[in-house]
């Protein structure tokens, strides 16, 4: 069982499975490279629904992994083999994190108005009553940020801001809750939120005559796990573009360093054996920053071309 499905396509980029303990010093900074869309990869759901003469961007929402774990077992010819990994990651500045949303927020907004679009931000609408008087997310004491857990990862939501971390209600879509909004100013809302996993971690297993085995394997690559770019406007349509991963291009392939903190080993017999490891992933600032920005400035440019696809 992998950790991350996509992770196999990665794996010979940093394949140090068990037997190594750390990686070297944090890279120095290498030029942030574009990233390429595959257009393959997306999915625009009824496109006329992103024409207007007004939009409002609410937020530019972050997502990121921030622990996980994985399983391997093996069971061949009776016997039975087990390893468990967990990772945590270091790094998570709240600082860092809220200055790359408000960064990917403003690029979005910047190239938005290039359009000849009339665009509002949230500092723009803020006192509007739907807007001031929505709840908001509260922060996991732990982590310093919103979290939410898919199996087996834990995520932490970021923004630009605090007040920006609005309460997502039970509807589908985050934006809905500015529906009424939408149509009484008669604007779209744009909504763009984009995930990312790091590190990799995944289950290996080694079966065959009088063998059988499992491990933890781990790299500091950070994946674009996917994104969303939730619509909401005054006609109520289903629009939105859905960006699936991009597992075969990283965000970045070298992300910081990764330490096992521990390990241990259990043996049954010749036929069962058990292993549990812990590690900690610390983020290199510039390489993760490099990553999130380049990845999220590519997904900004292709949503604004979509845009202005159907505004002419």
């Amino acid at each position: 069982m992998r950790l991350i499905p996509s992770c196999r396509s990665v794996r010979l980029a940093g394949l140090f499975a068990l037997s190594v303990l750390t990686l070297s010093s944090s890279p120095a900074r290498a030029e942030m490279k574009p990233f390429e869309i595959n257009m393959d990869r997306v999915k625009i759901v009824d496109p006329k629904g992103l024409a207007a003469s007004a939009y409002f961007v609410p937020s530019a929402n972050l997502v990121v992994s921030c622990s996980g774990s994985v399983w391997a077992k093996s069971k061949k010819g009776g016997s039975n083999a087990k390893a468990h990994g967990k990772f945590f990651v270091n790094g998570l500045d709240k600082a860092l994190l809220q200055g790359l949303a408000r960064k990917v927020q403003d690029d979005f907004v910047t190239k938005l108005r290039a359009t000849g679009a009339t665009v509002y931000t949230y500092d723009d609408l803020k006192a509007e009553p739907i807007i001031a008087g929505r709840g908001r997310l509260s922060s996991d004491t732990k982590w310093g940020f919103p979290t939410w857990s898919k199996d087996p990862l834990t995520f932490i939501r970021v923004t630009p801001t605090d007040e920006q971390e609005f309460e997502r209600g039970m509807a589908a879509s985050p934006a809905f809750w500015l529906h009424s909004l939408a149509k009484e100013k008669k604007l779209i809302v744009l909504l763009p939120e984009i995930t990312f996993t790091v590190p990799q971690m995944w289950g290996e297993v080694d079966a065959g005559y009088r063998r059988d085995s499992a491990g933890i394997a781990v790299n500091s690559t950070m994946l674009l796990h996917g994104g969303m770019v939730y619509v909401d406007n005054p006609q109520g349509s289903f629009t939105s573009i859905q960006i699936q991963t991009h597992d075969k291009q990283p965000a970045s392939e070298v992300t910081g360093t990764i330490l096992k903190m521990s390990e241990d080993k259990t043996t049954f017999s010749a036929a069962w054996k058990q292993s549990s490891s812990d590690w900690v992933m610390t983020l290199d600032p510039q390489a993760f920053a490099d990553g999130i920005l380049r990845v999220s400035y590519a997904i900004n440019d292709m949503t604004v071309a979509q845009v202005n696809k159907v505004r002419k």
